[in-house]
């Protein structure tokens, strides 16, 4: 049996044996957790904006005080472009990907965050990456952050 809810201008709908309040109470504990009001959280599809490339990750760039960092920092700019290569033969980390801006390594992605995207590059998905942050590098012991995408085939 169903019975309107009584939350004045809802009109929903709430099952009569009051399995409503365990969820309420679960989606407000889930929300609250989030920091934030659900519909921030989840947004409807029509609403998106279209879009070509998929957001993977944000990170810093590892290892760049041993490659070329420093040769190349006065020439790097938030919104350059980077490029990615998987480096299966690396014999430190088995899902190591290279950072390179033109031709120059600056890096790694970080070991703790590379596993998603090797396993899609592994099964050839298209990686991309621009640089979203140039932190002071005496202040930051990895001043280069990136923004990784998939285009999706």
């Amino acid at each position: 049996m169903e019975t309107q809810s009584n939350h004045p201008g809802r009109g929903a709908v709430a099952a009569a044996d009051g399995a409503s309040k365990p969820r309420r109470r679960f989606l407000g504990a889930l929300v609250a957790s989030m920091g934030g009001p659900l519909f921030a959280v989840v947004t409807p599809m029509r609403a998106r904006a279209p879009s070509h490339r998929l957001h993977l990750q944000d990170c810093r760039i590892a290892g760049s005080q041993y490659y070329d960092y420093h040769k190349v920092l006065a020439h790097l700019r938030v919104g350059d472009a980077l490029r990615l290569r998987r480096q299966t033969d690396n014999p430190h980390d088995q899902r190591a990907i290279e950072v390179f801006w033109r031709e120059h390594k600056l890096g790694y992605l970080p070991r703790l965050d590379n596993a998603a995207a090797a396993s899609l590059a592994d099964r050839a998905h298209s990686l991309h990456a621009e640089i979203i942050g140039i932190d002071d590098p005496d202040e930051e012991w990895e001043p280069v952050r990136l923004r990784v995408w998939i285009l999706p085939a």
